[in-house]
């Protein structure tokens, strides 16, 4: 059995709410505690800021560290001399097209 190809609408789903996850739990956790944290010893509000902005960094680290995990799982290679005929090619009729419709305005059809 063949492993899946990367990419494709439900695959972009599970990276978007693996995202929405290490972004919310962290930033949530610290609010909660935060403001435990501020009923406990009166401090209010900056035990809630404090441990929302900690929530925030971890929450960045934690992004980072997946993208990197990812780049480093789908790593993107050099342009075979193929693809790069392909794009020539689709470059040349876009440019033949172009040169259609102009010698077309230019008789006035």
């Amino acid at each position: 059995m063949t492993s899946p190809t990367p990419g494709g609408a439900r695959s972009n789903a599970a990276i978007l709410g693996q995202v929405g996850l290490i972004i919310a739990v962290p930033i949530a956790a610290g609010a909660w505690l935060g403001l435990r944290v501020d009923e406990a010893l009166g401090t209010s509000p900056w035990g809630l800021l404090g441990l929302i902005f900690m929530g925030m960094a971890l929450a960045g680290f934690g992004v980072a560290t997946s993208i990197k995990r990812f780049v480093e799982d789908n790593p993107t290679g050099e342009a075979s001399e193929r693809a790069r005929e392909a794009g020539r090619r689709w470059q040349a009729e876009i440019d033949e097209a172009e040169r259609q419709a102009e010698a077309k305005k230019e008789r006035g059809e």
